[in-house]
């Protein structure tokens, strides 16, 4: 395996990542992150919506989390997983998600590799693994 060069990072500076959820309904799914899942809608753009933007956390205790929402039809639509890391009580967010009538595909589980973690299934058929160190 090749050594990463670590030089390229530092000199752009490069840093975050940003995913990009294919939507059928970009304002419906915008309002899913916000109310169900806690996020913040960052924005919308268009009338309707074709692109936005939710986010979760303020950089108090980590990178906040970022997730573009792009209007796609629905044949375009893949279903793509994201793993959202958890600082702290996955439980209590599970049982909070779970209140909030979310799609739970599977109740929190500790994993042989140190993660506990459990799964969502958000409108557009993406999956959202929420995981902590156990």
């Amino acid at each position: 395996m090749p050594e990463q060069d670590d030089g390229l990072a530092r000199k752009h500076q490069l840093h975050g990542v940003q995913p990009v959820l294919p939507v059928v309904d970009v304002a419906a799914s915008a309002a899913y992150f916000a109310d169900v899942l806690g996020f913040e809608v960052d924005f919308l753009y268009g009338e309707p919506p074709v692109h936005g933007r939710v986010r979760s956390g303020d950089g108090s205790y980590g990178e906040p989390i970022y997730i573009h929402l792009a209007r796609s039809a629905p044949d375009d639509c893949p279903e793509v997983e994201l793993r959202i890391h958890v600082g702290s009580d996955v439980d209590g967010l599970y049982a909070e998600y779970l209140r909030r009538g979310a799609q739970i595909e599977e109740a929190p589980v500790s994993r042989p590799w140190g993660l506990r973690e459990f799964l969502l299934r958000a409108p557009d058929g993406h999956w959202l693994r929420f995981c902590a160190e156990a």
